[in-house]
């Protein structure tokens, strides 16, 4: 039996986790989380409540979550004793094995109720928890801890991995994973002819108005081209204010915040995916970012930034194009390249779609998190109605 901890289960960007859920040990899996929202979907035991109300609940989760975990952190010092109590009680009464932490940040918080317990304790790093908090000595600090008395730190990239151990992580504790995703969803697009697709949140590090500056650069050499951009954030009135400066209201689409399938069909339709991810002022950077993947398993060509992990997926000049951070020249010419020779598009899409089917499957997550976590192989097949509930 294992358990998975995290804040919440129904962040929308946050699919990995509930991929987390349904695939690594289905039928054996139980939960434990702060807000209960949508942890009933999976149909596991769920403790919630644990971390306690945050102060902080009134905010946009943007700056509720990290306001929340500087409390824990600088104030409460971690989850609490009373909380700590239902923890260990919770994972004994359930004869949990393994515990799968998602984020540095709650492993730390975490890890004493977990030696308490007896059980292995794994903290899967993801973006800002490895990037961002290092910066803060009393996280370093805690962090230190937790790769002591971790039996294992899980990492979405050998970039991210890297960067971990520059912080006292030891290498034989630490385990690449990136997430993974279901092929079935996703079937070759029909490349519809200048069709441009962003997917991600409106902030800093995924800067979707360098996009748009880069898609203005070679909007007059080709007039067929557009741009669609799905997703929502802080970053959204920046983005629509370039377009209209830029005169491209009738060539550049907002969807805003939409479901996956909705995603799944814009991909369906899109030549080329474009990703312009940045490191931010304050230090965050992606891990990998699922969406890439997603295109990838549409054989779309992937126009993105040499960006902590993006190499690791997308190899240049084979399944796609990668520019230097802020390098708004060197994106719109790839984009030129792609829009006038649609064969070698459609070539790099069919290669990224193989890569994709090779070696970033929830099938392959789902082993190599096994393994991490030294769990019994499975020869089982995924089961791709476990998946469906989102």
């Amino acid at each position: 039996m294992i358990a998975v901890v995290s804040q919440f289960f129904n962040t929308p960007s946050e699919t990995f986790i509930r991929d987390h859920v349904h695939y690594l040990a289905p039928g054996k899996t139980v939960l434990i989380c702060q807000n209960p929202n949508g942890a009933d979907q999976f149909g596991y035991p769920v403790l919630s409540g644990i971390l306690g109300p945050s102060p902080f609940s009134r905010l946009p989760s943007r700056l509720a979550i990290p306001a929340h975990l500087a409390w824990l952190a600088y104030v409460r010092e971690g989850i609490g004793r009373n909380d700590e109590d239902k923890v260990v009680e919770f994972l004994k009464a359930h004869k949990v094995d393994a515990v799968l932490v998602e984020y540095l940040t709650m492993g730390a918080l975490f890890a004493p109720a977990c030696r308490r317990a007896g059980v292995r304790l794994y903290a899967h790093a993801h973006g800002a928890d490895s990037t961002v908090m290092p910066r803060k000595h009393l996280w370093r600090r805690r962090y230190r801890r937790l790769f002591a008395s971790a039996d294992g730190i899980i990492t979405p990239s050998r970039f991210i991995a890297e960067r971990l151990i520059q912080i006292g992580c030891p290498l034989e504790k630490l385990h690449v994973s990136p997430c993974g995703i279901l092929p079935e969803r996703f079937t070759p697009s029909k490349r519809e002819s200048g069709r441009l697709l962003v997917v991600g949140r409106f902030v800093e590090k995924k800067s979707p108005h360098l996009a748009i500056e880069a898609f203005a650069r070679i909007a007059p050499r080709f007039p067929g081209a557009r741009l669609d951009l799905v997703g929502d954030g802080p970053l959204m009135a920046r983005s629509k204010a370039l377009v209209t400066q830029e005169n491209l209201s009738d060539r550049v689409v907002f969807h805003g915040y939409r479901s996956t399938e909705f995603v799944q069909g814009m991909m369906q339709n899109a030549a080329i995916f474009v990703q312009h991810s940045v490191t931010a002022r304050n230090g965050d950077m992606e891990g990998l970012p699922v969406s890439i993947l997603e295109a990838m398993a549409s054989a779309l060509p992937v126009v993105a930034t040499r960006h902590s992990g993006i190499p690791e997926a997308v190899v240049d000049g084979e399944t796609g194009i990668l520019v230097d951070e802020h390098d708004i020249e060197g994106m719109a010419e790839a984009f030129a390249s792609l829009l006038a020779e649609p064969h070698l598009a459609a070539e790099m899409g069919d290669a990224g779609r193989q890569r994709v089917l090779d070696h970033f499957t929830q099938r392959h997550t789902r082993d190599r998190l096994r393994h991490a976590m030294v769990l019994p192989a499975m020869t089982e097949p995924l089961d791709f109605a476990e998946g469906q509930v989102q």
